[in-house]
């Protein structure tokens, strides 16, 4: 049986919320959920090592192992009640939501909808894709769907996504829900000032201009979609080369529409906690695309866990005791205050506490 404390608390909370799940699903949830918060891993044998309870390694592997085969374990019964919950302080405020999709060691294919906060943002469904190229709109529909239903009512929702999003159908369907759609598109893309009129690429039109450039009810490719909104400026990509992006819109194209569109960069964020900044997921040594992406779904709720204790450490005052930036200028996100705070407290034998809600 385990003996933890932490494991007591954070599998009484999941008895609370997961009430649709099976007893026994939630005992090994809960283990492998402190097992993680732990080691900040995502490797079987180093999970298994840090999951409190009084057996053999081998047979821990077995029960994490048992647990990754179990396709009972599912996202709708095990994680959202969980971030629905954790959400309810968005009631009636401004969301952003932001799509993107990861290749984790070349190997998985993750698209993921996360919400954006204080810089990051938090997971709220996923798909592990079966091949390795751009997701398809019926995807994109699928996660956006199950995220939207995790929101809050009477929020107000802004949907962003890069240049792999930018199909007109999936622009159109967003604004039918009646959402806003910030959808990245190409420098190649054409655009032409009326819907019967010469249509010209962003590239050519940037050509001469250093800020960004406004364009306000204009209509984009060939087939004159529109009337949209796009922004558009120069950049570089990873390599250096220079290259114009743009993001297309039914906000109006100003600065202030401008800044909020950064704010899809939040979720890159949380791929690199998910890898080199935290936990290591392109180590896990699993090939197999399911039992990925029901892996992900203890590393999220840990992920939940340590933003909300890095957003509490700031509330109560107690940021400079983990970290030593400025006021304006920290040297930690919140995931990292978090895994610090967890650090701090282990070199006193005290646990952190288990928060799955996030402070405003």
């Amino acid at each position: 049986m385990p003996t933890s404390p932490l494991y007591d608390s954070i599998h009484h909370q999941m008895t609370e919320q997961l009430v649709d799940a099976v007893a026994s699903q939630l005992a090994t949830l809960a283990l492998i959920v402190v097992a993680v918060s732990q080691g900040v891993a995502a490797q079987l044998g180093r999970i298994a090592r840090s999951m409190p309870v009084a057996t053999t390694q081998a047979a821990k592997e077995q029960r994490l192992r048992r647990f990754l085969d179990n396709d009972r374990i599912t996202q709708e019964t095990h994680y959202h009640p969980i971030v629905r919950r954790a959400l309810q302080g968005l009631k009636g405020q401004r969301v952003q939501l932001l799509i993107d999709r990861v290749l984790i060691k070349n190997h998985h294919n993750i698209l993921v909808v996360s919400v954006g906060f204080r810089r990051r943002s938090i997971p709220l469904t996923w798909i592990a894709l079966d091949h390795r190229g751009q997701s398809g709109l019926e995807d994109q529909q699928t996660v956006l769907r199950d995220a939207l239903a995790l929101l809050p009512p009477g929020v107000r929702v802004s949907i962003h996504g890069d240049s792999e999003f930018r199909s007109q159908a999936l622009f159109a369907w967003i604004r039918g829900l009646g959402h806003h759609a910030l959808l990245g598109v190409t420098g190649r893309t054409l655009v032409a000032d009326t819907c019967e009129g010469t249509a010209t690429s962003l590239e050519s039109r940037m050509a001469g201009q250093t800020g960004v450039v406004y364009l306000n009810r204009v209509y984009v490719t060939e087939d004159g979609h529109g009337p949209v909104n796009v922004l558009a400026w120069w950049d570089k990509d990873p390599d250096g080369k220079v290259l114009v992006r743009a993001v297309m819109t039914n906000l109006p194209a100003n600065e202030r529409t401008y800044r909020l569109g950064k704010r899809r960069m939040w979720i890159e964020t949380v791929f690199r906690d998910w890898q080199s900044g935290g936990f290591h997921l392109d180590k896990s040594g699993i090939d197999d695309r399911q039992r990925f992406a029901r892996l992900l779904l203890p590393l999220v709720i840990v992920y939940l866990w340590y933003v909300a204790v890095g957003r509490w450490v700031v509330k109560r005052g107690y940021r400079s005791l983990v970290d030593d930036g400025p006021a304006q200028c920290w040297k930690y996100s919140l995931f990292q205050l978090g895994v610090a705070w967890k650090e701090r407290m282990a070199s006193f034998t005290q646990a952190i506490p288990v928060l799955l809600y996030l402070y405003l």
